[in-house]
């Protein structure tokens, strides 16, 4: 494998592993009008609508009464050491 692919794995990793470790801002997406919260449950109209980094964390995505209900991933221990592991090669 070239050197060159071996750092975007690198790349990707880093980024990827950072996307799953921090902490997702629900009350900044409600107040972004991105998310509504009815009852327990998330709603979002489009998910497309989401940030990026919001959207690869999507679990589950169903339809329901208020528009699309989603659950995401939460943040673990395991990506959080992966992306202070590969800090160096993260985009941002």
């Amino acid at each position: 494998m070239s050197d060159k692919k071996v750092v975007n794995i690198k790349k990707m990793l880093a980024n990827e592993s950072h996307a799953f470790s921090v902490p997702i801002d629900y009350e900044g997406l409600i107040e972004q009008g991105v998310l509504k919260k009815v009852g327990k449950s998330y709603y979002v109209d489009d998910p497309k609508t989401l940030p990026k980094d919001i959207a690869k964390r999507i679990k589950t995505i169903a339809n329901g009464r208020y528009g699309q209900r989603v659950t995401f991933y939460k943040e673990t221990k395991t990506m959080k050491n992966m992306a202070a592991k590969f800090k160096k090669y993260r985009d941002s």
